[in-house]
């Protein structure tokens, strides 16, 4: 009985194991099931994704292409796209409303079809060049369907299609540019004939001036040399014989010829500035008035006048006879425009602005108002009576030319009472 119990007990603990055994088998075989099944899972949605991102992707290079045709097709420009050997791939609207083809004549012919004959190497040398730079732009002669020939632009360049080297081209029709040059030509052809006749004429008319500047020169000014040099007489050899009135005749007539003579040489030498050709050169400022102050040296030595010059003066652009009696004249001016019984004093500097020299001439004279700056540089203008500040009113209108001559400019700052700074500006050396 003992025996019994304890086999049934064995059995039962051998099928206890076998079952464990079991469900162990069962348990890895789930787990190898549930991996397999989550790797198939996992293949499913990284398939599914990829078909998805490849169809979003496809969708916009066909949307891109579909926005590329119809801008291609809706350009107001007239496209073409052809191979290397010249065979029309693609035309757009524009191209065959240029050509008066239809869709299915273009793609079948060549861009050398469309090419005047007498133009055919200049297409080919664009082809080449093309080819070698990868862009190009050139003028050619084409001609439409009916044979009728027309002037264009062309600009094309190369891009890659499938691996494929292709160009793509613009053309322009250009007739009426053409004609607008053509007609510019003419134009200009009877613009220089027509300065060169006008160019003759001045040349004749400066002549006809340089002849009656000499006449004024020479045979105006003798006659009054003529009145000058008798009145003097009068006042020398017949002094005793005329009573004061007629000293003060005598010696009227001398001034009145005197000043005459100098307005005669002063527009002598205004006319001579409007004319004459300036060509800028390299001048010295500090020889400039250097010969300027032993013209004046008399006139400064007479009235005591103190001249102070800050040296060194630059080099400008400029033309040393022009300068000498652009500067003679502002100096004359400085030193005669003062109070009677005031000694003149004269301050003279240079600054450099801007690549440009501008030098001054400072003066502790009467002054200037603000409303006469401009008017006093234009020619016969006067403020002061010729009885208080002898003058022709020639002197500034000859600076101002001047300096307008030679690429310059020339202006004053002053108030009255309180001198003038007559200022001249003129480029720096070698600029």
């Amino acid at each position: 009985m003992l025996n019994r119990n304890i086999l049934s007990r064995t059995r039962v603990e051998v099928i206890f194991v076998q079952l464990q055994q079991k469900k162990m088998r069962d348990e890895e075989k789930s787990k190898e099931q549930l991996l397999k099944e989550l790797i198939d899972l996992r293949r499913t949605v990284v398939t599914n994704d990829t078909e998805h991102r490849l169809r979003e992707e496809y969708s916009k290079v066909k949307e891109n292409e579909q926005k590329y045709y119809n801008l291609f097709q809706s350009s107001n420009d007239a496209i073409f796209i052809q191979d290397l050997n010249g065979r029309i791939l693609d035309v757009n609207q524009k191209l065959l409303s240029l050509f008066g083809y239809d869709r299915s004549e273009m793609i079948a012919a060549s861009m050398s079809d469309l090419v005047s004959a007498t133009e055919e190497s200049k297409y080919r040398s664009a082809l080449e060049s093309l080819v070698s730079d990868g862009a190009t732009i050139f003028e050619i002669d084409l001609r439409r369907k009916n044979g009728e020939p027309f002037p264009a632009e062309v600009s094309a360049s190369m891009f890659a299609v499938n691996g494929e080297k292709v160009v793509q081209g613009i053309v322009r029709n250009i007739s009426e540019r053409k004609r607008a040059e053509e007609e510019f030509r003419k134009y200009r052809k009877h613009l220089e004939a027509f300065v060169a006749q006008r160019t003759d004429q001045l040349e004749s008319a400066n002549k006809e001036l340089e002849s009656f500047a000499y006449s004024v020169s020479h045979d105006l000014r003798a006659p009054l040399r003529a009145m000058e040099g008798f009145a003097n007489a009068l006042l020398e050899d017949y002094a005793e014989k005329l009573d004061e009135t007629g000293k003060d005749y005598a010696r009227r007539v001398v001034s009145a010829a005197q000043h005459m003579d100098i307005l005669i040489q002063d527009l002598l030498a205004y006319s001579r500035l409007s004319r004459s050709a300036l060509k800028p050169n390299e001048v010295s400022l500090d020889s400039v008035l250097g010969e300027v102050m032993h013209q004046l040296s008399s006139d400064i030595q007479k009235i005591d006048a103190q001249i102070r010059v800050e040296r060194p003066l630059p080099e400008v652009m400029g033309d040393h006879a022009t300068l000498v009696q652009v500067l003679s004249n502002l100096l004359s001016n400085a030193i005669k425009f003062v109070e009677p019984g005031v000694k003149p004093k004269v301050n003279i500097r240079a600054e450099v602005v801007n690549n440009r020299v501008r030098l001054w001439v400072e003066d502790a004279g009467i002054g200037i108002a603000p409303e006469y700056h401009d008017r006093i540089f234009r020619i016969f203008e006067r403020l002061q009576g010729m009885e208080t500040y002898p003058g022709t009113g020639v002197g500034l209108a000859i600076v101002k030319k001047g300096l307008e001559r030679m690429g310059g400019k020339a202006g004053v700052e002053s108030v009255p009472g309180e001198g003038s700074k007559f200022w001249v500006e003129l480029r720096m050396r070698g600029l």
